[in-house]
Parts: structure tokens; C-alpha cells; sequence
């Protein structure tokens, strides 16, 4: 039993740790209707000014979080004492981004992603994922704009905060565990990476984007490196970062702090990034050691993972660039309820838990409306067959119109999860926006 979960687990959470590809996009139907947010009032200010010149109350906040995070979070890697921000530090950037332990190497510039309602960009501020990120952007970051900002520009708090959304992808969260060969993340305390192939560009990422919080006993013995996620810390964190911006007026980072905090709540807003194998109980795993078919059952569950991620991309994307906003995917985003009011206990205790209790039924979705080959073929691998971009045109001609529209409710479904939580995550920020002006 240990061995089938070992294995199952490296090999499923081994693929790039994308859960909604291209997550401002995603988010725009939301933020586009909020007329408080689309102002431009909003001066863009480098991330080295910021901290230069709110160092010592940075100190204070970071010192604060950890204590907090240390006795709060179980499984927590406490930061190293050789990381501790100091206000005296030859280069404050690189000392804060170490003392926050993201990747130290990426530039952190001013920028921001176009959307559907943008007018053309002039090449001088036109950039790309390559200019931005030193990954491979594959199809859902290669074929978007962004446009360069100065220090001084004005930008709404939408376009901060949808940007800000999917910037961790960018390669903030690469490279940071003990064996992944950067002097960094040799330096960071969260030890040899928990699960996945550290030798995978996007592997490493992983632990910081998925969160495992409601494995059943079984598994927790069976496997429990796979406790050492974090994304709940990094929201906590972005949530206190975002709310210090905002109180000492540098209000472009308390939307962008606040933009990076929510990309994790989307994440963890997708079934496979809260449960490492939705649909399969552990007796079920049990059984499938019994009847030899481990490796089956893996390869299903990882395609399965994956076609979900490209159904939803292309089916966003085609809506967004029609500008059907009546669409029930782009609906459910713009139109999701809310919960109350989110707090520190929000991402353990309602996100996730609502995310996996889901995951059973949105799995048997998949194997019932996809084409058997994709989600249901132990011979097949998703990953590198390049029929992404005609995935929903290959739905339609084998299972029919009525699958689409069977697919897109599911997803819309887990849109309204992901709005929900957004939604409450906005208006956190909001309150500490006001608050401050």
C-alpha cells in the first residue's frame, strides 16, 4: 500500500502544477463589473522603492508572520534565522524576497497583462512571457501581451490584480527546495522536495501550489511529505504584505501583493490541486494494488487532471475573445456568491474542504463525457500529445454537442467555487483599501 501511494503521488504531481491556466484572464469577468476597481487611480511604483522606503515596518510585519506561521501552520518549514530581513542589507530587494523565500532571480518589474477590451499596444511597451519569465510558457502564456509600465503610471487596481493573479506561474515558487540545484533554494530551510520530480521545470513548484489538507488517515501514514504544502502560508503571507501596503499608502503594491495571494485561492479552487487522487478512495487504492493495476490507475488520473486544464483554458479563451459574456462559464465567474468574509482558517477550512468533497463527482465527469482515449486509455499520455488547442472540437465530433454542454456546466461549477472564494478575497482587500483612504 505504502508503495502504490509513493508511487502514484510522484508520478501524478511530476506534470507542470498549472491549475487554471492564464489565471487573469480568468478572473477579468469578475473584476471588469466592479466599476471601483477599473480607475486608473493607481501609480505604479517598483518593488525596491516600496521596500526602501517602508524597510523597517516590513522587518516588524515579516517577524510578525512568522511567529505567526510557526505556530499556526503544522508542517510549517520555519525560515532560516540567516533570513531574516534587515533594514541594513547591501541589496533590500534581494534580502526581502530571500526573507519571503521566493525565487530571488525573477525581476519583479512593472507590468501589466492585456485583456480582450484592450486597444492595440505600441510595440515599445509591447512584452511576452519571455521577457518576463525565463520558463516555457507553453499555449496558454505564449499568445499574450503585456504591457510594460514606468514608475509614476497610472493603472487600475483591476489590471494590478489580475496581473498580480498570475504572476506566481511566472517562476516565483521554482527552484526554492534544497535539491532543486539553485544557491537559494540550498538556503531557504523547506528541505528536499516533498513529492514530484525535482529534475522538471515546473515540478518544483508544486508544493507551493497544491495543498493537501484533508487526506484521510491512510495516507497521512503512508505518505507524509505530502503535508509539506504551502500554499495556505503564502495566501496568509500575500494577505499581510497587501494589508501593510495599503496602510503606509504604497496602494499599486497592496493590489499586487493581493493579486499574488489570490492565484493560490484559484489553485486551490481546482479539485486536483487539493486531493492528489480525486475519485480514488482508499479502498479503492487498496483494490487496485490487489488486481496489479497501479500504473493504470495513475496514468488515468494525471490525463484526467490535465484534459480538464486544456478543456477549460480553450473554452475561456473562445469566450473571452467573443466577448460572450452571457457564456455560462464567463457567468458563473462574474455572478459567483460570495462567502461572508475571509479569514485565516478560510483556505483549510472552506476552500479545500469544498474543493475535494467535489472532486469524485467532477473525475466521473470527465470519464463520462470525454473521449474514452483522453481520460480513460491507460496507453495514452496527455501531456506532449499536442491536442490541446483542438481538444474541443475532438469532444464535439465523438461525444456530441450535449457532452459540451454537459463539460461546461461542470466547469462552471467549479468557476462558481473559484468566483466565491475570489470574490471574498477582493473585498478583504477592498476593506483595508478604504481603510487606509
Amino acid at each position: 500500500m505504502r508503495r502504490w501511494l509513493v508511487l502514484s503521488f510522484v508520478s501524478v504531481l511530476s506534470s507542470p502544477a498549472w491549475a487554471w491556466s492564464d489565471h487573469a484572464s480568468l478572473l477579468w469577468p469578475l473584476v471588469r463589473v466592479q466599476p471601483e476597481l477599473l480607475k486608473p487611480t493607481l501609480q505604479a511604483e517598483s518593488l525596491n522603492d516600496f521596500i526602501a522606503a517602508e524597510a523597517v515596518g516590513l522587518a516588524l510585519v515579516l517577524e510578525r508572520h512568522e511567529a505567526y506561521a510557526r505556530e499556526s501552520m503544522p508542517h510549517y518549514a520555519p525560515r532560516p534565522e540567516t533570513l531574516v530581513f534587515s533594514t541594513n542589507a547591501e541589496d533590500l530587494q534581494d534580502a526581502f524576497l530571500r526573507a519571503i523565500r521566493v525565487n530571488p532571480e525573477l525581476g519583479y518589474s512593472l507590468f501589466r497583462q492585456t485583456t480582450v477590451e484592450d486597444r492595440s499596444v505600441p510595440s515599445s511597451q509591447a512584452q511576452r512571457f519571455a521577457d518576463l519569465s525565463p520558463l516555457a510558457g507553453g499555449v496558454s502564456h505564449d499568445s499574450i501581451v503585456y504591457i510594460a509600465l514606468k514608475e509614476g503610471d497610472l493603472v487600475a487596481p483591476a489590471h494590478v490584480l489580475a496581473t498580480g493573479s498570475d504572476e506566481p506561474d511566472f517562476g516565483m515558487d521554482i527552484g526554492l527546495f534544497e535539491d532543486n540545484g539553485t544557491e537559494f533554494g540550498a538556503q531557504y530551510g523547506f528541505g528536499v522536495q516533498p513529492f514530484g520530480n525535482p529534475n522538471l521545470e515546473y515540478s518544483s513548484q508544486a508544493p507551493f501550489h497544491m495543498g493537501f489538507y484533508h487526506l484521510d488517515w491512510v495516507t497521512k501514514k503512508a505518505q507524509p511529505d505530502l503535508l509539506r504544502t504551502y500554499p495556505e502560508w503564502r495566501v496568509s503571507l500575500f494577505r499581510e504584505l497587501s494589508r501593510f501596503a495599503f496602510e503606509t499608502g504604497h496602494d499599486y503594491w497592496g493590489w499586487r501583493f493581493a493579486g499574488w495571494g489570490l492565484h493560490y485561492i484559484g489553485d486551490l479552487s481546482q479539485p486536483y490541486h487539493a486531493h492528489p487522487l480525486p475519485g480514488v478512495s482508499t479502498m479503492a487504492g487498496i483494490w487496485t494494488v490487489i488486481r496489479g493495476k497501479t500504473e493504470e490507475a495513475i496514468q488515468l488520473v494525471s490525463n484526467r487532471h490535465g484534459v480538464l486544464e486544456s478543456y477549460q483554458y480553450q473554452r475561456v479563451q473562445k469566450a473571452l475573445e467573443e466577448k460572450s459574456w452571457d457564456n455560462v462559464i464567463l457567468t458563473a465567474v462574474a455572478q459567483g456568491t460570495p462567502v461572508p468574509e475571509f479569514s485565516e482558517s478560510t483556505v483549510r477550512d472552506e476552500l479545500t474542504k469544498e474543493s475535494v468533497a467535489v472532486g469524485g463527482d467532477l473525475d466521473a465527469s470527465l470519464e463520462e463525457h470525454m473521449p474514452p482515449r483522453y481520460v480513460s486509455d491507460v496507453n495514452f499520455e496527455w501531456n506532449g500529445s499536442g491536442e490541446e488547442a483542438a481538444i474541443v472540437v475532438t469532444v464535439a465530433s465523438d461525444r456530441g454537442d450535449l457532452a459540451i454542454e454537459a463539460l461546461d456546466a461542470k466547469v462552471a461549477e467549479q468557476m462558481t467555487r473559484f468566483s466565491r472564494f475570489a470574490q471574498a478575497w477582493i473585498k478583504d482587500a477592498q476593506r483595508a483599501w478604504a481603510a487606509s483612504n
